[in-house]
């Protein structure tokens, strides 16, 4: 199954594309995003292509004498480019993993398919799924399947999981869906039973969620002014994350507005006055019905856009 960009156009058109800018693709992934993006971009365009999987980098490498591929964590982005680039015009985020990694069995990440219990974006990380499931307490189990699943049965589930381990029977992901599946008396015909589990150990393995908050914060050092931030996000933990980033940053974030409509010179004073906002927040689109139909994937995404101020 080829990987679909979810919101491809929307998220491109939000960055506004300026024919000799210099662009940010975050989570290259299979490279749909930045592929547009090269289209849009002029011979002096640049944009710098991330992923901390180089197994997609190497399958999905585009040839462009405008592309800059790094292989790290977006986290490290600050670091990595050390104000070598100056400041960019836009920056993409979006968020999860791409269907080229879930379908892989050898990956280990789809309670589809039988394989190894990896879960690891970055191979070269240590600690993979079987360790992680190993090394931590029944109760930290459960706090993580809650926290980042938002599982409700994250008790029984955790219990399970630690049975299964300790009778030597938690050998692959079959075996761990199965620990997961035989919580549920009753099975929603719409949604796996392992959905949300596989996605809390996912998430909580490879720190997505603490990634994704440097990775945030990152941004706003790095782009310009009037400089576009635009993330793609696949649930409601990321997208909270999102979210409050963004109104934290923003003018929506504060209780100043005493009457409305303010004129556009009392808006530039509160901007001024408030120094310490950063963004101010564009729009939020959804994926439309055809979008939906053509790829399931997309339903739950949410694309949040922002601007520098």
């Amino acid at each position: 199954m080829n990987h679909i960009p979810v919101l491809l156009k929307e998220s491109i058109n939000s960055l506004n594309i300026k024919s000799n800018g210099i662009y940010i693709d975050a989570t290259y992934g299979c490279g749909g995003h930045t592929k547009l993006i090269l289209s849009k971009l002029g011979i002096n365009g640049r944009i710098y292509a991330v992923d901390c999987d180089i197994t997609t980098i190497l399958k999905y490498k585009i040839l462009d004498k405008r592309i800059i591929y790094i292989h790290n964590n977006f986290s490290n982005l600050k670091f990595i480019l050390n104000n070598k680039i100056g400041k960019i015009d836009g920056i993409l985020f979006d968020l999860g993993i791409s269907s080229f990694q879930l379908n892989n069995p050898k990956r280990g990440f789809s309670y589809m398919f039988n394989g190894p219990l990896d879960m690891r974006i970055n191979q070269n990380q240590n600690i993979n799924a079987y360790n992680l499931l190993q090394k931590i307490s029944e109760r930290k189990l459960s706090e993580i399947l809650k926290l980042y699943g938002e599982e409700k049965f994250h008790k029984k589930i955790a219990f399970n999981i630690k049975k299964y381990l300790l009778n030597n029977k938690l050998n692959n992901t079959k075996d761990l869906s199965h620990s997961i599946c035989s919580v549920f008396k009753k099975k929603n015909k719409f949604k796996h039973p392992a959905r949300r589990s596989f996605q809390a150990i996912r998430i909580f393995l490879n720190k997505e969620i603490e990634e994704l908050q440097k990775a945030l914060n990152i941004s706003l050092d790095l782009l310009k002014k009037n400089g576009i931030i635009s993330v793609i996000s696949f649930h409601s933990l990321e997208d909270r994350i999102v979210k409050n980033f963004m109104k934290k940053n923003s003018l929506h974030n504060k209780n100043i507005f005493k009457k409305i409509p303010l004129t556009e010179i009392e808006i530039n004073n509160l901007y001024y006055k408030n120094n310490n906002l950063k963004l101010k927040i564009i729009d939020r689109i959804f994926p439309n019905k055809i979008e939906i139909l053509k790829n399931l994937r997309s339903r739950s995404a949410i694309l949040r856009v922002a601007k520098k101020i």
